[in-house]
């Protein structure tokens, strides 16, 4: 199953890479609403009969993506009043890997440190190599294994 998971996890990946670059890009001061609408040199009365709507009904909407309060419905509805294509994504900061070792880092430096505490107590702690070791076992045994188990409620 792990072999279904990374499989399936590379998959998401590219088809997030492709999103990278442009969530980079700003959004419109205006909104992307009133940017195209404006492009196309489509007054609001216009776009508002698109929509079946008042002409201030699409100030309010315009206002609202502003605001980043615009529910994607409403959105989905705009752009195609305005011949468009709607792109909804959650692009990650880093690759989706990255995240996952970096989550089990955290869970092994942490159970690593309790450990090592206890042993030091008794006069056994390991050293500096020993641990960072240790710390590369764990992070292997952590990503081998089913990645809900890195979010736990108790996360640290």
């Amino acid at each position: 199953m792990p072999d279904f998971k990374k499989l399936m996890r590379q998959q998401v990946q590219e088809a997030l890479d492709g999103y990278r670059e442009p969530a980079k890009k700003p959004i419109p001061q205006k909104g992307w609403m009133h940017t195209i609408r404006e492009a196309l040199g489509m007054s609001s009365t216009i776009l508002a009969k698109r929509l079946k709507k008042s002409r201030a009904n699409v100030t309010q909407l315009e206002q609202s993506e502003q605001k980043k309060t615009i529910s994607l419905k409403s959105l989905e509805q705009v752009a195609q009043a305005l011949n468009c294509k709607l792109v909804y994504c959650l692009v990650p900061n880093e690759p989706l890997d990255k995240i996952l070792e970096a989550q089990a880092r955290k869970i092994a430096r942490h159970r690593i440190k309790i450990i090592n505490h206890s042993m030091q107590l008794e006069q056994q702690g390991l050293n500096s190599e020993q641990i960072k070791e240790q710390e590369l076992d764990l992070i292997q045994e952590l990503l081998q294994g089913n990645p809900k188990n890195l979010w736990g409620d108790d996360e640290i």
